[in-house]
């Protein structure tokens, strides 16, 4: 992935006016899973379940990731770029918004929780 790249996947999540956590957001369950750690945030873009996962979580990740993955395969298109860097430009913006208290995968696969200090991103990340 170049950097030309990136700053144009930046520019296009900025554009996206952060809708996917803004509509996420609204729901309560989402907010929850959050703020207890069931859910983080992944490199790729995507949510992950950190730990336990009965249906209803598995079925809400599923849910918001689905809706992301039909933002990132429009604002590729746009920007010609395939889904997965649009992707994972994302997921690098995404992890570095992440707040005190809220988990996120580091690039080694571990999940890690948001201290004060910035979070561990991949190398690659914008």
């Amino acid at each position: 992935m170049n950097r030309a790249f990136f700053k144009s996947g930046v520019a296009a999540f900025v554009a996206l006016g952060l809708a996917m956590p803004a509509l996420a957001q609204r729901d309560p369950a989402y907010e929850a899973a959050r703020e207890n750690g069931s859910i983080g945030e992944k490199p790729d873009g995507y949510l992950g379940i950190v730990s336990g996962g009965d249906g209803q979580l598995q079925k809400l990740v599923s849910d918001i990731n689905l809706k992301r993955k039909q933002v990132y395969t429009n604002r590729a298109s746009a920007e010609g770029s395939t889904v997965e860097q649009f992707a994972f430009t994302a997921g690098c913006n995404t992890i570095s918004r992440t707040r005190p208290g809220e988990k996120y995968q580091a690039p080694d696969g571990s999940w890690k929780t948001r201290d004060g200090g910035a979070p561990v991103r991949d190398a690659r990340c914008p």
